[in-house]
């Protein structure tokens, strides 16, 4: 939060620089000597006279005296544009995001035609916006204001984000043509026709950019990307020489020397590569960040097999580190080698912070191989070592639950509980799976215990107040322990789903719509809420919409959703008759 309202403060601070000055309302004169009768010229006078307090204070750097003035000048001129813009920059830099705000959209109600105060609310209220409301107001500033460089730069990253391609070149293009020094306007260009596969376009971008800004390390990434594509041996030694020119700009910087010691690698340049990759190697324990570039450039982009080149040369620097042997076996299983990601992760250490992770992973991997005995006698034996700890207990039990071997999943679960009697998570793990054995009693029981302990358990509130509901039983203490739920996790939802259904079930379908929608943008359709959404809209006659969102579910269901598929499928049939006749 802190950064962004640095952001926001410096955004303030470069309009201002545009401008040229503090800009003012068209309706409004800045405080001072006006014309008019006794108690008018007075009140103004007053506000003026705070107004100049103001200013001597920020000379000093006493900027909290400031604020307490033009507040005060604000009071007497309460309309004032300038007084309230002044006081916006004020409250930025001291991080209250609250008034500041306040005074922007008293700003906006002043002059709402101002395109400086209307950039200020988008950034100031960004994360509120939806992308409708945030392109109908850039392009509104782009209407009052056709110069801004913020706007243009704001609307084109977000079409270029949502792969708009086209719209998101004429911005840029246009950029390019009203602003020709701004080198970012040539770069994105550039990033949009590497997008579209035009290279030899992308590459006049990146060019004219590092014309504009010889110093933009991107740039050269960029151009090192399109050559590699065209020829990585014709173009070897261009692509060595961006690395260089890189290097000498930061000569810390990491992409740069990991892409460097796997260019010389595969240009059978082995010695180079092995100096690099062994000095980085070395560094990883006391700086883990060159594993979290290779992670970022070569897992994330999904360049497994150079994933694995990276962090097995790196690994020769010292074979039992554990950060990196953790990181080699992330490269192994990217690339679907899951046995030698298994014995690389048994190399990490048990105090190494990501040991159980490792854990985890490595009876993962051992179930994605068929081997789901061997999984269990892993978790097992690491059960019996850390006999208190959760996360493995929990996916131990989690392995026998999917089996359907519950009394498995019960024995591990309250062997874990003899160690933490009143561990939440545990213990709601535990009713999770006496519901999936059909214990409904139990597992009511185990949720109330959850409150006892503690009364802000949303996941127990919400799961105890959906088996009433589901059930068809006491619907008002179903609601009223949903409700809270919702109150703790407004976003969370499953628990959106669960007040949605509980008003289906007391016949409130409107507002049961009302949720579910919410529920299934939440949940991207999951194929349970999907289904409640349907059944909503089958109540309020709505076929169509129930037909489509049936259609959803069935989309997105799962091999372990056998009886809901076949549910799904008979009310679609049912649907379609009914529409057709």
């Amino acid at each position: 939060m802190k950064k962004i309202l640095v952001h926001i403060f410096y955004l303030f601070l470069f309009i201002l620089y545009l401008t040229g000055c503090v800009p003012s309302s068209p309706n409004r004169k800045p405080p001072g000597p006006q014309t008019g009768g006794g108690l008018e010229k007075e009140e103004n006078l007053s506000a003026n006279y705070y107004y100049l307090e103001s200013r001597l204070h920020l000379k000093n750097n006493d900027f909290d005296k400031a604020v307490i003035s033009l507040e005060k000048a604000l009071a007497l001129d309460p309309e004032s544009f300038v007084i309230t813009w002044d006081l916006v920059g004020l409250y930025l830099r001291h991080q209250d995001t609250e008034k500041a705000l306040a005074s922007v959209e008293k700003l906006i109600r002043i002059n709402p035609e101002n395109p400086d105060a209307l950039m200020l609310l988008i950034e100031l209220k960004k994360d509120a916006f939806n992308e409708t409301e945030l392109l109908e107001k850039l392009n509104k500033v782009l209407s009052l204001d056709p110069a801004n460089k913020e706007a243009f730069l704001r609307l084109g990253k977000i079409y270029l984000e949502k792969e708009n391609y086209p719209k998101a070149r004429h911005l840029f293009e246009k950029m390019t043509e009203q602003f020709p020094d701004y080198y970012v306007a040539f770069y994105y260009l550039g990033e949009i026709y590497l997008q579209q596969k035009e290279y030899e376009s992308a590459k006049t971008q990146f060019l004219k950019t590092l014309e504009l800004e010889p110093d933009l390390v991107e740039a050269r990434f960029q151009l090192i990307e399109i050559l590699n594509i065209e020829s990585p041996v014709k173009n070897k030694q261009a692509i060595l020489d961006y690395y260089k020119e890189i290097l000498e700009i930061d000569p810390e910087n990491e992409q740069a020397q990991i892409g460097m010691a796997l260019h010389y690698y595969k240009n059978k340049m082995t010695a180079d590569a092995r100096e690099i990759f062994i000095r980085l190697g070395s560094e990883v324990e006391r700086n883990s960040k060159p594993a979290m570039v290779a992670v970022e450039e070569y897992i994330s982009k999904k360049k497994y097999k150079d994933a694995v080149l990276i962090f097995s040369e790196m690994l020769k620097a010292d074979t039992e580190s554990s950060t990196l042997n953790f990181f080699t076996g992330m490269a192994h299983e990217a690339n679907e080698d899951f046995k030698a990601a298994i014995g690389r992760f048994k190399k990490v250490k048990p105090e190494h912070p990501q040991y159980k992770k490792t854990i985890i992973r490595i009876a993962y991997l051992y179930k994605q191989m068929g081997e789901d005995q061997t999984a269990v006698e892993f978790l097992e034996e690491k059960v019996r070592t850390y006999p208190k700890d959760i996360d493995i207990i929990t996916y131990l039990a989690s392995f026998f639950e999917k089996e359907g071997q519950f009394e498995k999943a019960f024995d591990v679960l309250n062997k874990g509980l003899q160690e933490s009697p009143d561990h939440t998570s545990l213990l709601f793990k535990l009713g999770a799976v006496q519901d999936k054995a059909g214990l409904k009693e139990e597992s009511i029981l185990t949720m109330k215990k959850i409150i006892q302990l503690d009364p802000e358990d949303a996941g127990a509130l919400n799961y105890l107040g959906y088996s009433y509901a589901d059930k068809g039983i006491f619907l008002d203490e179903a609601l009223s322990l949903i409700q809270k739920a919702y109150d703790l996790k407004p976003d969370d939802g499953y628990i959106v789903d669960s007040l949605g259904w509980v008003h289906y079930k007391r016949g409130d379908y409107e507002k049961a719509v009302e949720y579910l929608e919410k529920a299934a943008e939440l949940t991207s359709f999951e194929s349970i809420i999907s289904d409640h959404l349907g059944d909503a809209y089958q109540k309020l006659n709505r076929p169509k919409d129930a037909l489509e969102v049936y259609k959803k579910a069935l989309s997105n269901a799962g091999e372990e959703d056998k009886e809901l598929v076949e549910q799904i499928q008979k009310k679609i049939e049912a649907l379609r008759k009914l529409i057709n006749e």
